[in-house]
């Protein structure tokens, strides 16, 4: 699966997504992959449990997840100037491992499943503590135009695009992870695979379009 189609899954998450010029849906792509891989590159290689040991980043594993909207918690970040702390909830990280195979490809294990949220957050105290969010870095959007007044906005979801380029890249993943958790949605019965398949052709038909 291309990084491009995953990566416009997820760009189509962000409320702002129909605000977006189509012009400029490529470089709001291409840029958070672009970033979050360079980012990566300077970490490979190394463990990233590691990385959280040396940063100080406390893991706490707990075992039911929050839930918000019927949507279940895998992990959360919490940050300040005095601690930074990954919470991983280890009944919804083994759900998502049992259920993240799909036809030929083989589930990841639970330790796969938990270093890949621990990437991902672990990206999320880069922005952090350098105080360079990747939707932040890009350029704002036109969200509303009058003579006199012109409001502008970030595209949120760039920063998980980037946290997505960065696990893929540190962890030497196939796919981007956001992969996955289709694959779980489909797994476990809330996701047809026919409307999987829609979507995934609706997104390659669009970036075919912008190219």
């Amino acid at each position: 699966m291309k990084d491009e189609v995953l990566a416009l899954c997820e760009l189509s998450n962000d409320l702002l997504y129909h605000k977006i010029p189509k012009e400029k849906l490529l470089y709001y792509l291409s840029e958070p992959l672009r970033i979050g891989k360079a980012i990566a590159n300077q970490w490979k290689g190394q463990s990233i449990r590691k990385l959280c040991e040396e940063k100080h980043i406390q893991i706490k594993f707990l075992k039911e997840s929050k839930k918000t909207y019927g949507v279940s918690f895998r992990a959360q970040i919490e940050m300040d100037k005095q601690q930074t702390t990954i919470f991983i909830y280890e009944g919804s990280i083994r759900e998502l491992a049992k259920n993240s195979g799909f036809h030929k490809e083989k589930p990841l294990s639970y330790d796969e499943a938990l270093d890949m949220h621990l990437s991902h957050e672990f990206f999320h105290y880069l922005e952090y503590s350098s105080d360079e969010f990747v939707s932040e870095r890009l350029d704002q959007i036109v969200t509303m135009k009058l003579p006199f007044f012109t409001r502008k906005a970030y595209i949120n979801r760039c920063s998980e695009i980037a946290a997505h380029a960065f696990t893929k890249e540190l962890l030497g993943l196939e796919h981007l992870p956001n992969l996955y958790d289709y694959y779980y949605l489909m797994n476990s019965g809330q996701m047809k695979q026919s409307d999987f398949d829609k979507m995934m052709k609706n997104k390659e038909e669009l970036l075919r379009l912008l190219q």
